[in-house]
């Protein structure tokens, strides 16, 4: 039996993946960057002989991404938002990867704005498309005083998991809290717990491992049949036409057009 499974595992073909780190933070080159940074380390460590882990990483606090109005646009029309900044090129980025490690700050017990106000514009995606259906998923958060990290975790998850897959969580202070003294700025920020920068790093490696199946069964067409595919809302979704973007207005493109 073992002599089989051995088998089985060498004749693998070879499956290159791509993971995507976003850290959906205010603060460019901080504790949430470096925690997703260290995830993606670890989602590397899995490259070798059955295929190769591509990573990205991508920091929200540089990028200028309005709240969604609830206008109903991308409804009406079936299209992406009509509000041209950062957050298509952000949701082009998910699409093209194969798995995804989020980070985000914890803040007042909860989950920081960023992330909340990125995917508040996921409404076309979710409804009139499959493109985020079956990422990977691993979720990390940070703080000062370690207070809040379950609810801000579930709140990621909450985000996303009727479209995507999560498969890891991890969390890291920036203080002195998580060894049980008075709370004060680690010298070099998570750097220094390395319990967290350790979790981090497992979260990109369970990313990485679950993200090659998830792959391999899709490539090999173990799938789950269209007629049992629905939207994060229940419903089937519509074959769109393909659309092209016409004096501020997405309209269907005409065939041979």
């Amino acid at each position: 039996m073992h002599d089989n499974v051995t088998e089985r595992i060498n004749s693998m073909s070879e499956v290159d993946i791509k993971i995507l780190g976003l850290s959906a933070t205010p603060i460019k080159g901080g504790n949430c960057d470096t925690l997703v940074k260290e995830s993606l380390k670890g989602a590397k460590q899995l490259e070798g002989e059955i295929g190769e882990v591509k990573t990205e990483f991508i920091t929200l606090a540089d990028k200028k991404i309005a709240m969604c109005q609830n206008c109903q646009w991308c409804i009406e029309n079936k299209a992406p938002c009509k509000v041209k900044d950062d957050a298509g090129k952000i949701f082009d980025k998910i699409i093209a990867a194969d798995g995804i490690i989020f980070g985000a700050p914890t803040w007042g017990l909860t989950i920081s704005p960023p992330l909340t106000i990125l995917w508040s514009r996921v409404r076309y995606y979710a409804i009139f498309t499959q493109l985020l259906n079956n990422k990977v998923t691993g979720y990390l958060t940070v703080g000062f005083f370690g207070l809040g990290f379950d609810a801000c975790l579930d709140q990621m998850e909450n985000l996303m998991k009727r479209m995507m897959i999560p498969v890891a969580r991890g969390w890291a202070v920036s203080s002195t809290i998580f060894s049980g003294e008075r709370p004060r700025y680690l010298k070099h920020g998570v750097r220094d717990d390395k319990r967290g920068m350790l979790m981090a790093k497992q979260v990109g490696i369970r990313v990485a491992e679950v993200t090659r199946m998830i792959k391999y069964a899709t490539e090999h067409g173990i799938v789950l049949p269209d007629e049992y595919k629905t939207t994060v809302f229940g419903g089937h979704w519509e074959r769109g036409k393909e659309k092209v973007y016409i004096d501020g207005v997405w309209r269907d493109k005409e065939s041979g057009g």
